[in-house]
This record gives structure tokens, C-alpha cells and sequence, in this order.
């Protein structure tokens, strides 16, 4: 997409998003600059690893992830015992949870100091208890479509979960999808950037893959007014069968987490600038009032927040779905035209990727993308199949 093309709708969006809920889509240069700090700090006392992120604003118009490498990252408890937190990645700072460390009812505060020696400490964050999720199900549902009198089909996910007056009143909820892939059986070939067309080897060609990500929409609930001792038919993300996911086998994991009220209504903030297709800022939180504060200067602005939330979770498979209609692309990965003038591509062109496709004794030679030969190339996709599937 041309810069120019993707500032119009970039303004384009802005539009139609001023009518709605958005107060503060498109910021002032006063308000975010360039290289402001954001943190991205949302811990859980599950066992494993604990990542957090920081990094510095980019511009609104191009955003990109600008991390910060270098710092020396800590979280402490109220009685002054701390966790440090090692750079695995640029900007990504992890540890590794024992189930010791972050327990219920204590209170945690997140401190940073960055490579130019400003440090930086969040409020202090209460872990609540949360209850246990008693079920997670699907109904078929038909969801009408941006085309007028157009509806799609899919499944709708719900669950129930238990209400305990001892655990946190305030809720949110990640939802986590994996389905497999299986790739055509076609032949795959490479031009590469030696300049001969080869088979694609082996260990470079995947047709099975699981691909995991995270579900964009925000689930949170106040429960300060909700009566019983279960919560019924609280709606999840819904799936259609326009895409892939659902023609073999899916899975949804659902992590239900016992928020502060500070931390509650700092995602409620997130979801006012959230649409169902992702964030509006990919790269970066959007601007909302946060607990991290530069020790020195308080009236830096600091984007991002820290919490630690007590958290429960629990999965669910569904293949075969009875009724359901999946709609499979015939022209899915089928090779385009063999391109033209190919051993004159510049190498910054290189490699092209082929398949030889035959069908009912016709043959089809010609360019795919890269993730049709090799499905590892898909967008956290991994030919290992998961533990739990």
C-alpha cells in the first residue's frame, strides 16, 4: 500500500471513528510525541513466564514498535522482596514464575530504571482471588455482514463461570485461538537468489501447521450488580467460516483474571478505542490513563499500565461442528501466471516461490505466496504440533 494511500485511510478512519466513542483518537504533538514511553506490563500469577514490554511511541500516521533495550527492570512486593525481569528479546523483559512469587491478596509495584538512568515505578497493584470458569460452549449463529441484507455464518462462543463473594469484582477475560491447517499437496519449487529454479527441500516445505493468536476484542465485566452463583451465557469472539479456521480442528483457551478497580477501568478505556478487527494502534496502546509515573519528573507522560491479576483458565476443542457449512476456496493457494522476465528479478525480488498444481490431467505451473509452500510463514503458525492437541 502507497504512503499516500494509507494516509487517506488512515484519515478516512479517524472520520468515522469521531462519530463514535473514540474522545481521543488523534492526539496533539503537545499531548504524545515521538519516543514517549510505553509500557506493557499485564502479569498473572500462573506458573511460567512473565513478559512486559517497553518501548518508545513512533509517529500515528507510520506506527512501528520502537523498543527500549538496556533497562533494568524489577517488580517488588510490599515487603520488599523482588523479582528481576531479563531482556530476551529487545524491549521484552521476562521472568520466570514459580508460583511463589506473585500470590493472592499481596500487592505488587513494578520499577524500572532506563539505560539514561531515569527511573520509572508504577502504584501498587492487588492480586484478587477469581473464580473458577464452570464451562465454555458454542451456539451456530448467523451475524449480519458490512454489506446491507448480507449475513455470515459461524459459531458464537460462550461460558459460564462462577460467582464467589471472596473473589474480585472486577473482571476481564483473554481469549486465545489455535486451529491446524493442512496446505494443498501441490509440488513446491523455488527460484532463488542463485538464480535457478529447484524443488523447494523438504524441511522447507510444511503443509501442516497450528497457527495461535490472540483474539483482539476486550471481555471485561463489573460484577458489582450481578446476582446468583453463576454467570450464564457471557459472549466470547464468534468465528465465521469465511476463513480457514474452523475447517479442521479448533481450539479456544479462555484466562479469566481478577482485576483492580484502577486496572478495570483502564482496559474499559482500551476497549473505547478497539474494534473488532484489532487495535487501532497495532504498535502501540492507545493514550489512557495510566499508574506509571517517572520518579523524578511527574509530569512526564508515561503511556501504558501495570497490573497483576489472580487468573483461571480453561480450553475448549470443537471439529466437525454438526450444521455448520464450510465454505473451502477452491482457488485457495492455486499458482498464479509463471512470471515473466524471472532471471532478470532484481535480488531484493528474490526468492520466488512455485507450485505445480494437476488437476484431472491439467497441469498449473506458476507463483504462490511463500506460506502457500510453507505454512510455517503464516502469522503464528508453527509445524510443531502443540502439547495439548
Amino acid at each position: 500500500m502507497s504512503r499516500h494511500i494509507l494516509f487517506v485511510y488512515l484519515i478516512v478512519t479517524a472520520f468515522v471513528l469521531f462519530s463514535g466513542c473514540i474522545e481521543e483518537y488523534y492526539p496533539d504533538d503537545e499531548v504524545l510525541k515521538t519516543g514517549t514511553l510505553v509500557v506493557q506490563a499485564h502479569l498473572n500469577n500462573k506458573a511460567g513466564e512473565q513478559t512486559l514490554v517497553i518501548s518508545r511511541s513512533s509517529t500515528l500516521i507510520y506506527p512501528e514498535f520502537d523498543p527500549l533495550s538496556g533497562c533494568i527492570v524489577e517488580v517488588v512486593n510490599m515487603e520488599g522482596d523482588s523479582r528481576e525481569f531479563i531482556e530476551s528479546a529487545p524491549g521484552n523483559y521476562v521472568f520466570n514464575h514459580d508460583d511463589q512469587f506473585f500470590r493472592i491478596n499481596e500487592e505488587y509495584c513494578l520499577i524500572f530504571v532506563t539505560p539514561g538512568g531515569r527511573q520509572y515505578e508504577s502504584e501498587f497493584e492487588k492480586i484478587h482471588p477469581v473464580a473458577e470458569i464452570e464451562s465454555i460452549y458454542y451456539q451456530l449463529e448467523s451475524h449480519p455482514t458490512y454489506e446491507q441484507d448480507v449475513n455470515e455464518e459461524g459459531v458464537q462462543f460462550y461460558m459460564d463461570f462462577e460467582i464467589e463473594k471472596e473473589s474480585g469484582r472486577y473482571l476481564r477475560w483473554q481469549v486465545t485461538e489455535t486451529y491446524e491447517i493442512h496446505n494443498p499437496e501441490s509440488e513446491a519449487w523455488i527460484f532463488d537468489v542463485d538464480r535457478r529454479l529447484k524443488l523447494l527441500p523438504d524441511s522447507s516445505s510444511w503443509r501442516t501447521c497450528w497457527i495461535t493468536l490472540g483474539i483482539p476484542e476486550i471481555f471485561t465485566l463489573d460484577l458489582g450488580h450481578v446476582e446468583g452463583e453463576i454467570y450464564k451465557k457471557m459472549p466470547l469472539n464468534y468465528v465465521n467460516t469465511e476463513t480457514r479456521r474452523l475447517n479442521i480442528r479448533y481450539s479456544l483457551l479462555v484466562e479469566q483474571m481478577a482485576l483492580s478497580q484502577s486496572a478495570f477501568h483502564y482496559w474499559q478505556e482500551q476497549a473505547k478505542n478497539t474494534q473488532s478487527g484489532g487495535s487501532l494502534f497495532d504498535s502501540q496502546p492507545s493514550l489512557s490513563p495510566g499508574n506509571i509515573c517517572n520518579v523524578d519528573e511527574e509530569n512526564e507522560l508515561v503511556i501504558g499500565f501495570f497490573s497483576v491479576s489472580g487468573v483461571t483458565e480453561r480450553r475448549v476443542f470443537i471439529e466437525d461442528v454438526p450444521g455448520l457449512k464450510i465454505q473451502k476456496d477452491l482457488n485457495y493457494c492455486k499458482p498464479g501466471e509463471y512470471p515473466k522476465f524471472l532471471s532478470y528479478f532484481p535480488l531484493a525480488y528474490l526468492p520466488v516461490y512455485m507450485a505445480l498444481e494437476i488437476v484431472e490431467g491439467y497441469r498449473t505451473f506458476g507463483e504462490v505466496h511463500k506460506y502457500c509452500v510453507d505454512c510455517r510463514d503464516y502469522k503464528g503458525s508453527t509445524h510443531i504440533k502443540p502439547d495439548f492437541w
